[in-house]
């Protein structure tokens, strides 16, 4: 006789098993949408949700998507230790799951152990290569916490800020119509110095091109961005008719910082530069991230976790075992723990 759980139903093409986890995804959808209820009634229908999820899954222990799935739930309602035991379970039946791997990145991080994190991240991309929000979260990762790598001794600046640039352009390349993913690669050229100037010109112009139906602020911004690598390959004419078409008031403070680079005289431009030892050809104006960066919950709690250890200074205190990620000659990663100093 055939378990309940491998049934096939023949109308629909899923077994038994597929149906229920199917209704328990329905149930806690409708949870999220009216997550505005009062307390108590939130809390039953959560308690629901989990003996729903406890059931099934003790129907069927090897279901990792079942377990992914509960798992997310868990992380959602800020169950977030019970979340990672699940993760892990489901990493062991299948050590093969991206989606896992960045699971446990997020935990990581959010516990304060952003060195511990990175192999994790570096795994997603390496199982799902041309999955594009793992590109566009590792990117983010290295940018935010690109000064505790270089720390580590796990990458150096150059090869931090270059990792991060490629990540940003395979996420772009992936998804080309996805803006977020054109604005971050765009932006990563101004957070790695020793990036092509005239690719970066060519991108930001493929924005303005691409996306027309953006905002007249979002607009100033990108010919502001243009304006500011014009100026770096010393196109000073060019730039300055760029700049002069930039009206947006919250931007004018960085569009007359521009427009007094752009015309001031060359001598005294060269000896500005002069002046400013780490900072070869940079622009008076850095085009500022934060009102223009994309959304993505994922980087809202790396830049939170990010403000959070700089404010309390964690990361030299922390005590922790470091898992450190390494490549051999064939371009393979290879974990190794160290402990700590």
């Amino acid at each position: 006789m055939m378990s309940h759980a491998n049934t096939e139903i023949a109308f629909t093409g899923i077994t038994l098993s597929e149906k229920i986890l199917n209704q328990i995804i329905e149930r806690q959808e409708k949870f999220f949408r009216f997550s505005k209820s009062n307390e108590k009634e939130l809390t039953r229908h959560a308690q629901d949700i989990v003996a729903a999820y406890e059931s099934y899954l003790s129907d069927n222990p090897n279901d990792f998507h079942g377990l992914i799935l509960f798992g997310k739930f868990l992380r959602k309602v800020g169950q977030e230790e019970y979340a990672v035991e699940l993760f892990m379970q489901a990493d062991r039946i299948n050590p093969k799951l991206a989606v896992v791997k960045q699971q446990l990145a997020n935990y990581l991080i959010e516990k304060g152990k952003p060195i511990d994190a990175f192999p994790y991240f570096i795994l997603t991309i390496e199982l799902e290569p041309q999955e594009a929000v793992y590109h566009f979260q590792l990117g983010n990762f290295l940018f935010l916490f690109q000064k505790e790598l270089i720390d580590e001794g796990i990458l150096n600046r150059l090869s931090a800020q270059s990792f991060m640039h490629r990540s940003f352009l395979e996420a772009s390349k992936l998804k080309p119509n996805d803006f977020d993913f054109q604005l971050r690669y765009a932006q990563s050229f101004f957070d790695f110095p020793e990036s092509n100037k005239l690719n970066a010109l060519t991108t930001w112009e493929k924005i303005e091109k691409n996306f027309p139906d953006k905002s007249t602020l979002e607009q100033d911004y990108f010919r502001l961005c243009r304006a500011r690598i014009l100026l770096e390959l010393d196109r000073q004419g060019d730039a300055s008719t760029l700049i002069n078409t930039v009206s947006s008031k919250p931007l004018k403070k960085a569009r007359d910082a521009l427009l007094l680079q752009a015309t001031e005289d060359k001598g005294d431009a060269i000896q500005h530069y002069k002046e400013k030892d780490n900072q070869k050809k940079q622009s008076y104006f850095t085009p500022s991230h934060k009102h223009f960066l994309p959304s993505d919950p994922h980087l809202e709690r790396l830049r939170r976790l990010t403000n959070r250890l700089v404010e309390e200074k964690m990361l030299s205190e922390l005590k922790v075992d470091a898992i450190k990620a390494n490549y051999n000659q064939a371009g393979q990663i290879k974990i190794q723990i160290t402990k700590a100093r």
